[in-house]
């Protein structure tokens, strides 16, 4: 019988750390170093070519490389001209599709 109430305890034990291990990794990620910029690297565009081949165009500083990739290795095609790429759309606010969607149901 102890047993089965230690087993009992331990599990809700697990069962009531686990919402707050995932309040605190929340929290963790939310939070920025102070003074950090920009990410000096970002994927501007890709193009995939098969399963698992992609060209890809990344974004260092004030350059952009053209890369080829697959699953064994990552090869520089080139370099193309930054200002001929149009700047990279803002990603849309959750909150407003999500107002957007229930909005529209009668």
């Amino acid at each position: 019988m102890l047993s089965t109430a230690w087993s009992l305890l331990m599990l809700l034990l697990v069962l009531a750390a686990i919402p707050l291990v995932l309040w605190v990794v929340k929290r963790v990620q939310t939070l920025q170093p102070a003074g950090r910029g920009p990410r000096p690297l970002q994927l501007a565009a890709q193009l995939p070519l098969g399963a698992r081949e992609r060209v890809v165009l990344v974004r260092v500083q004030d350059r952009l490389l053209v890369l080829g990739v697959t699953p064994q290795q990552v090869t520089l095609l080139g370099e193309a001209d930054p200002a001929a790429l149009p700047p990279a759309p803002s990603a849309p606010d959750f909150a407003g599709l999500l107002g957007g969607l229930t909005r529209k149901r009668p």
